[in-house]
């Protein structure tokens, strides 16, 4: 009978052909993977804030290698985990193994969602949005399949921030988010970072706010909640933080005109959401 093989070996089986271990993207690619279930915690910790989280039903959309699945299910959900690389469940099983957790995995589509309508309280759609094809779709999907007042998970990276811009968080390239799709084609392929990009969707602030809007989705952005706490109720150990408390007093428009319209839309690498289903 032959060994069954490690979480770690399934990864490396997976990503071997190519990204292996030689690769500029192994390391960081893999370690980012593995702190996953960091990042689920970080994800449940704050949900908690809004819903509590025992016996709900929480779809993982795009779960990789499980970590949120495996955070989700450890704080009490019904966790379904669904992903359409075909390797991913696996992966993702072995995990939730290795962690004694049971998640419900699928291989599929997120524009295609095998699930009946108004099945799930929380959904999840964290660094996946910016890889889909046809973003409106899987929107659509997600509310779909999400109950009335369901919340929402979602990540996107912001193309034009600077961060971003001098090293995209994807292939690590300078100026390849602001290529049109067929030159940063040419680019990743040419540096060795990969045959094609895969981040087809990189939309503006505005307009990652109107597609969910659109399906009846409204986004709230977590980085403006904490820019905004950062002038008005700074932490004891922020150096300028009363010359920051002084100027929100004083300037409170100023202040909202900057976090809105300049931080968050030019400045802010990474944009997360949570979302409230408002039909």
């Amino acid at each position: 009978m032959s060994r069954k093989k490690t979480t770690r070996e399934l990864w490396d089986q997976f990503v071997g052909p190519f990204l292996p271990p030689t690769h500029l993207l192994y390391a960081p690619y893999t370690e980012y993977t593995f702190k996953g279930i960091e990042r689920g915690q970080e994800i449940v910790d704050l949900l908690k804030h809004f819903r509590n989280l025992k016996g709900k039903r929480f779809l993982d959309l795009g779960c990789g290698s499980g970590g949120i699945s495996i955070a989700f299910s450890k704080s009490g959900t019904q966790v379904v985990s669904i992903d359409i690389e075909k390797m991913y469940p696996l992966i993702a099983r072995s995990w939730a193994q290795d962690n004694n957790q049971e998640v419900y995995l699928l291989r599929g589509s997120g524009l295609d969602l095998p699930f009946k309508n108004k099945t799930f309280d929380i959904v999840s759609c964290n660094d996946v949005i910016e890889h889909v094809e046809d973003a409106k779709k899987c929107v659509k999907e997600i509310s779909r399949v999400l109950k009335p007042r369901g919340l929402v998970y979602v990540t996107c990276p912001n193309r034009i921030a600077p961060q971003i811009v001098l090293h995209d968080g994807h292939y690590a390239l300078p100026f390849e988010s602001l290529l049109p799709r067929k030159l940063a084609d040419i680019y990743v392929r040419a540096t060795g970072r990969a045959s094609k990009t895969y981040v087809p969707f990189q939309p503006t602030f505005p307009k990652m706010i109107k597609v969910f809007k659109n399906e009846g989705i409204k986004l709230y952005s977590i980085e403006l909640s904490l820019k905004l706490k950062s002038f008005h109720n700074p932490p004891p150990q922020d150096p300028g933080g009363k010359i920051k408390q002084k100027i929100a007093k004083k300037l409170p428009e100023l202040v909202d005109l900057y976090a809105k319209h300049t931080y968050l839309k030019w400045i802010c690498p990474l944009w997360r959401f949570i979302g409230v289903k408002t039909g």
